[in-house]
């Protein structure tokens, strides 16, 4: 055969490989994450919750035994409340053509959950002005305040100027926009 007949085929067989390359990796590319998800963050943000609070309130050993467990079943108790909070707000925006009793019903079962969350954020912070003292109760407050900000920001910073732009408006209707 001709050298130039061989480098022909090369090239056909190179294109060939490449083109099957190129079509796997588009047949793929939709089963892998853009972003991760909240169930595989969801531990990442808990251990930086743990650094930023034992920092933030000068959590020693002792103090620690102490904190973490009021803490962990406060954070168990909002989060099953915070699940109940989405179910009542999914039923209540999702009624249609529903009378103004059918509607009280709605709006007082999400009423109750807002009601306990308060309660259950106040039985935290007596708890741990009870356990250290009000003082300490006052900064956890600013300290999960500011650990929420922290995470806000750094969610942000890796966002794209024109997502954060949209997430900055999220919440925010037609009529709604900030001044």
């Amino acid at each position: 055969m001709a050298p130039a007949v061989l480098t022909k085929k090369k090239n056909v067989m190179k294109c060939s490989q490449n083109f099957s390359v190129l079509m796997l990796g588009l047949l793929l590319s939709p089963m892998l994450p853009a972003q991760p998800d909240s169930e595989t963050m969801r531990p990442k943000v808990e251990a930086m919750a743990v650094g930023f609070l034992t920092e933030e309130l000068e959590l020693d050993v002792e103090k620690a035994q102490v904190f973490w467990p009021i803490f962990n079943a406060h954070k168990e108790l909002m989060e099953d409340l915070r699940d109940q909070k989405r179910k009542a707000q999914i039923e209540l925006a999702a009624s249609e053509n529903v009378t103004m009793e059918q509607f009280n019903v709605l709006l007082e079962a999400l009423e109750a959950v807002e009601l306990e969350e308060v309660r259950l954020r106040s039985t935290f912070l007596k708890g741990m002005a009870e356990a250290f003292d009000p003082d300490f109760a006052v900064r956890c407050i600013y300290a999960q305040k500011a650990f929420q900000k922290e995470v806000r920001e750094r969610f942000e910073s890796r966002m794209s100027p024109e997502d954060r732009r949209a997430f900055g408006k999220m919440g925010r209707g037609p009529g709604r926009n900030r001044r």
